[in-house]
């Protein structure tokens, strides 16, 4: 009975969280970014995190659901289709000054988020770059551990790990930093790009009474700062997995980024 209603305090509250964030028409884009939870600041919040190598904390499921719901929008907006985020777009179109406003917006963003320049690519260099450096040691630490199956309860097998155990704890606590600093440099770093999207195309109308032209712009306007808010999001997920797989190490499992559970994550 307890578990039914844990359960149920647990769906309400994702319910609440998501109908904050996307209860409205439109959701700006600068406020769902806004809405990703940061990182967990400890290994013991982030391990209440995470059932069945899912996250399920409430704020997270509920971010992930409203992306899902305005990359829906968008394919509406778009005839049908989520729009793929071109190289570059037309500026001078014949549309309203708005739209084109957004246009030249939307080609600035694009002009300087290319190649090794592109967000995904500077920021996947940067969580390799920490998964490496702590991987390393961790990996050290793990294959130096007697093994044990996940709860340990072998007195023997804890008491020959304890120094490793506390070892791994303090990697841990430190790497997990690591994240919530990479987390809020990144936020600050792109935030002026969700900002300027939201201010251009709310002036647009959203793109919804524009040529199809201006609809297709907008729409992969939308759908490059969507993109934006899933990389934020996979600094807390890459986050939180990591932190499961390793504490969950003991049995004999690789717990660094080559780990099933986080190279997924990792992209």
């Amino acid at each position: 009975m307890l578990i039914s209603w844990l359960l149920i305090r647990r769906a309400l509250a994702i319910a609440l969280c998501f109908a904050a964030i996307v209860g409205h028409a439109a959701t700006p884009l600068s406020e769902l970014y806004s809405a990703v939870p940061r990182p967990p600041a400890d290994v013991t919040e982030a391990l209440t995190w995470v059932s069945d190598g899912e996250i399920v904390q409430a704020k997270f499921v509920a971010v992930a659901a409203a992306l899902a719901a305005e990359r829906t929008k968008i394919a509406t907006l778009n005839g049908g289709t989520i729009p793929s985020i071109p190289i570059s777009v037309a500026t001078s179109i014949s549309d309203s000054v708005e739209v084109q406003a957004a246009a030249r917006s939307f080609a600035d963003y694009l002009a300087h988020a290319q190649g090794d320049a592109a967000p995904k690519a500077v920021l996947g260099k940067r969580k390799r770059w920490l998964q490496a450096a702590f991987g390393r040691s961790q990996l050290e630490i793990s294959r130096s551990m007697a093994p044990c199956d996940t709860p340990c309860t072998d007195t023997a097998v804890i008491e020959a790990n304890k120094r490793l155990v506390s070892r791994r704890d303090y990697e841990l606590k430190t790497e997990i930093r690591a994240w919530n600093a990479m987390f809020d440099d990144w936020k600050t770093k792109q935030f002026g790009a969700l900002i300027a999207a939201d201010t251009y195309i709310e002036a647009a109308g959203g793109g919804a009474a524009t040529t199809a032209q201006g609809r297709s712009i907008i729409a992969s306007y939308q759908a490059a700062m969507l993109d934006e808010i899933e990389l934020l999001l996979s600094i807390t997920k890459l986050c939180v997995l990591r932190a499961e797989a390793i504490v969950t190490g003991l049995d004999g499992s690789e717990p660094d980024a080559i780990s099933g559970a986080t190279k997924k994550a990792a992209k």
